[in-house]
Formats: C-alpha cells, sequence, structure tokens
C-alpha cells in the first residue's frame, strides 16, 4: 500500500532513519537532515514545514515536502514547489526528489511521483516542470514514466521535463 503523508511533527525515528539513508550530495540535489543529531530532527522537520510560506527568492521557493511509504516504511521524500518563476522553471522546476538506496529499483520513484502529481493537481499547478541531471538516468525513467515530454537537453545534459495534468 503506498501512502504521501505531509511533514508533520508526528514523524519520528523510521523516518530520521531514511534520511540518514540517503546520502547527504547526490546527483545534484541535497539531503540537509543527513548527519544531523536524531535530537535535532524535529527543528530540521518544522524548518521544512516552514518553507510553504516562503515567498520566491534566489534561494527558496513556497514548498511543500511530503514522504512517501510502502505499507509503514518510508521510502522517500518529495517536495513540491507551489510556486517558481522563470528562473526557478530554468533551474530546476516544481518538484525534487529522493528514494533511499535500499529501496531504488523497485519503481517507487515513479509511484511517488505520481502521488505528488496528484497533488500538484489538488494544489492547481499546471503544467508541472522537472528537471533531471544527466547522470540520473533512475530519474529520467520514473520522470518519463508519468507521461512527461522532454523539452530541453542542457548543454551538460540535464534533462528538462514539462508532464500536463
Amino acid at each position: 500500500m503506498f501512502n504521501l503523508v505531509e511533514y508533520n511533527l508526528d514523524m519520528g525515528l523510521k523516518e530520521y532513519e531514511m534520511f540518514q539513508e540517503i546520502p547527504a550530495k547526490e546527483n545534484g540535489s541535497t539531503n540537509l537532515c543527513n548527519g544531523i543529531p536524531l535530537e535535532c530532527f524535529h527543528y530540521f522537520l518544522e524548518s521544512q514545514m516552514a518553507r510553504q510560506f516562503q515567498k520566491i527568492s534566489d534561494y527558496d521557493t513556497p514548498t511543500k515536502m511530503y514522504i512517501f511509504y510502502v505499507d509503514d516504511l518510508p521510502v522517500g521524500y518529495i517536495g513540491i514547489r507551489t510556486e517558481i518563476n522563470e528562473d526557478w522553471k530554468n533551474w530546476c522546476g516544481n518538484i525534487y526528489y529522493a528514494v533511499r538506496p535500499s529501496q531504488r529499483n523497485k519503481h517507487y520513484g515513479t509511484e511517488m511521483l505520481k502521488y505528488a502529481l496528484n497533488e500538484c493537481k489538488k494544489l492547481n499547478i499546471n503544467p508541472v516542470y522537472i528537471k533531471s541531471s544527466a547522470s540520473n538516468l533512475g530519474s529520467q525513467k520514473v520522470i518519463e514514466n508519468n507521461n512527461a515530454q522532454l523539452i530541453r537537453v542542457g548543454q551538460h545534459g540535464g534533462r528538462w521535463y514539462k508532464i500536463e495534468l
């Protein structure tokens, strides 16, 4: 059974362990929770939950954060940027995500993105823009499995997509 849950302060050890398994830096993304002490986990969650109230800037944009569960196991996180400008659209788009290494190659990324796209629909985000780095073939497959249209390939091979909901 799949479930997408918005970050909340009831999250605890099993979610914390997921964040510790996901590398701090990988394929152009940053896991800010990797390496923080368990005692600071709720502060991390609070800071991430507050991002939904951000104004668009060069550093951040309004973002809602979710954890994707398979049965009761947290397998990945996904962020939905609820507002983006042209700079954010050209840099990385509306969505970013990571799946914990022990749960990769099980098609969970495809399902997680599908669930997030349903959230985008509820949030009236359409179309949805998303980018994959050149070397992240798994992410490219996840995106393409969700009916994405390739709109450009960058000079260094990064791939930008658009998904119509």
